[in-house]
């Protein structure tokens, strides 16, 4: 049986994964992700999450990782998408009306492979499983060259942002001893 002592503890912890989670979560309405393929006359599906996913989310599942230790990071990415999908329909698709499902599996996958690999893994797996779903159920695809450069993109950019995580609580732990 835990002593009442560490309780304190666990509910810390669990206010943080959701603070967290949140905070991910109101970032993806803050940055202007569905806007850049706009602004650049791209046209591609989940370009916005190819190019920010990995300081949207990937930073955050990692950070999680390191601060509140294991599996928490993959807490954080389905309390995340769970946030995103009951505000409104993954990507706006409510044809068919499961269509969120794939926005949950590619945000646990996002997480798992972030937390027990690195994020760019993760950012990737997360496009990927979009664009299948973008492709089969709509119909959607992006260019072979658009595709790879995006993917190349996803994974620097989720590799640098899981780094970066790891790093950040380095810092504050030096500068408070």
């Amino acid at each position: 049986m835990r002593s009442a002592r560490d309780v304190h503890g666990e509910v810390y912890k669990l206010v943080g994964i959701f603070s967290i989670a949140f905070l991910s979560y109101m970032l993806s309405y803050f940055v202007p992700s569905g806007s850049v393929g706009k602004v650049l006359g791209i046209h591609a599906p989940c370009l916005g999450l190819a190019i920010f996913g990995g300081l949207i989310y990937v930073f955050w599942i990692s950070l999680a990782r390191e601060v509140f230790g294991r599996w928490s990071g993959v807490v954080v990415s389905v309390l995340t998408v769970s946030f995103i999908l009951m505000s409104e329909p993954w990507y706006g698709v409510t044809s068919p009306y499961y269509f969120g499902i794939f926005g949950f599996l590619s945000f646990l996958s996002m997480g798992i492979l972030t937390e027990f690999w690195n994020g760019g893994l993760g950012m990737v797996s997360c496009v990927l499983i979009n664009w299948f779903a973008f492709a089969y159920f709509k119909g959607l695809y992006t260019n072979p060259l658009m595709a790879t450069s995006l993917l190349a993109i996803a994974f620097v950019v989720g590799y640098i942002s899981d780094k970066l995580a790891k790093v950040v609580p380095k810092l504050f732990s030096k500068n408070i001893s």
